[in-house]
Parts: C-alpha cells; structure tokens; sequence
C-alpha cells in the first residue's frame, strides 16, 4: 500500500510518502507562515522523489493536532481534498498519538506525549508502552506543567518518556519526576503514516467530508463584532 502523510501541525512540518509502512521518501520544513503556498509544491517534490503519481497514492493520513491552528487546518483541508478527488481512503491522526508512537511500539514503559499551547499550558497525553497504535491512559487535553505533573505522579515507578518539544517552566515542574527526555520534538509525518497504514489495515476509515482538526481547547482568537 502506498500512503501519502501530511503533519503540518508544529512549527516543523513534513511531508512523507510511506509504503507498506516504511518510509520511500520524507521532506521536513520549517513552517514558515506561508504553508497555504508551500505545502502543494512539497507534497510533489515528495512523490517525485518517491517515483509516484498522485493516482498512484492508496490512502492518505493527516495529523489532526492539536497544535498550529491554521497549519493543522491546511494539512487537513489539503488531504481531505486529495481522498475526495481520488475517492482513497483517508484516516486522522492525533499528532499527540504521532509523537507517542515513536516509542509506545516499545512495552513496559509509558511514553507521554507534549506539544506546546499558550499561557504556558501544554497539550498532552499518556499512553501505554507494547502497542502499535498509541494506547492512551489519560484524556488527551490541556494541562499546566503542575497538572500534568500530577497526572504523571502515578507512573513514574517505571520508564516514562517524555517525547516533545518540553519547555523550561515544565522542566521545573517535572523536576522530581525521573523521566527520560526523547530527542525527538515535533511529530514527524513518516510516523504519521505508519499509524495511519496500521488504522487502515485495522478497517479504520474517517469521512472526508466530515474530518476536523482535533484542537482540544478553542483558538485564541476571537470574532471583530458586527
């Protein structure tokens, strides 16, 4: 199967073209505040570099966040676009899932997954380590570093990785907590598409016309008044 996987949910995104669950070809990039204008040219660069057509792809997968508002947006409009075109099956990730795969394949050890918000909270989650596609224990949500401490108090008896970009005020807060800090920090598309090649070989699909970004608080912005 061949599987075209867009993560466009940090200030790092990529671009993959995955097969049979191994990456064929990856392009990172910095998301530069113009991504509504860049990504189009990646996503083909990509499929040159992997020897594929468009109509070619099997299936899509794109990282639903939480994280950049309009970068997750443009990832998951672009790929919604593509499965309707092409009528292939598309499936959404939590990119907090697409962190915590990088090693919850490994068992007896709890991964917790971070992405940054503002005010100095951050996305997150716990998972259960041995499974191909992540395992939460907890609810994917907000937390302060002090919640989230809280939250991983319980755990720590064991191996817990923290995978993600991991600030100094959570450092602080985390101080007490012997975690391991993963070198990896921001969810890379090639993850993405072997959770998403795994969702589809286990008979997951997601509606195209009905897939949203998975912002877990709502933006920051509001509405000017009429």
């Amino acid at each position: 199967m061949r599987l075209l996987a867009l993560e466009t949910s940090g200030n790092i995104c990529s671009v993959a073209a995955v097969q049979d669950g191994k990456p064929v070809a990856v392009l990172t990039f910095a998301h530069a505040m113009q991504l509504s204008t860049r990504l189009i040219p990646f996503i083909d660069q990509v499929l040159h570099t992997a020897g594929w057509r468009m109509g070619e792809v099997d299936a899509f997968a794109t990282g639903l966040g939480p994280g950049s508002f309009t970068g997750t947006r443009v990832g998951v409009m672009t790929i919604k676009s593509f499965a309707q075109v092409h009528a292939k099956p598309v499936v959404g990730v939590c990119s907090l899932d697409v962190l915590a795969g990088e090693y919850t394949f490994i068992p007896h050890q709890v991964v917790c997954a971070v992405v940054s918000a503002r005010k100095g909270e951050v996305y997150a989650c716990v998972y259960e380590g041995g499974f191909e596609v992540p395992q939460p224990l907890v609810e994917r949500a907000v937390y302060t570093p002090q919640s989230l401490h809280d939250v991983l108090l319980p755990f720590v008896g064991g191996e817990v990785v923290l995978v993600g970009h991991v600030s100094a005020e959570l450092r602080h807060a985390l101080a007490d907590c012997p975690v391991c800090l993963a070198p990896i920090e921001y969810p890379r598309a090639e993850t993405l598409g072997r959770l998403g090649m795994a969702l589809l070989e286990q008979g997951h699909r997601d509606n195209p016309q009905t897939l949203i970004p998975m912002y877990l608080k709502p933006p920051a912005i509001t509405m000017p008044k009429k």
